[in-house]
């Protein structure tokens, strides 16, 4: 009888072992993009024409948040093929 148990522990294994790799695949597919930078509220400029104003620094963290999507995604795209 332990040889039947152990049969059938030995065929779940299998099989979770099997889910839990396709799990991983699965994961491994999925890209995880970093939140984009958050924008600024109304209220946030005070329209006085400061050097550093918060859309400046806005706009900046932008352009560097395309850029790295972009990489994310043409790194995704060639792993895919």
């Amino acid at each position: 009888m332990a040889d039947v148990a152990d049969k059938g522990t030995k065929a779940g294994d299998d099989e979770s072992s099997a889910l839990k790799g396709g799990k991983k695949e699965e994961e491994e597919e999925k890209v995880v993009l970093p939140p984009p930078p958050e924008k600024p509220l109304p209220g946030d400029c005070c329209g006085s024409g400061c050097v550093r104003c918060v859309w400046d620094i806005y706009y900046e963290e932008l352009e560097d948040y395309n850029k790295l999507v972009s990489e994310i995604k043409s790194k995704s795209d060639s792993a895919s093929k």
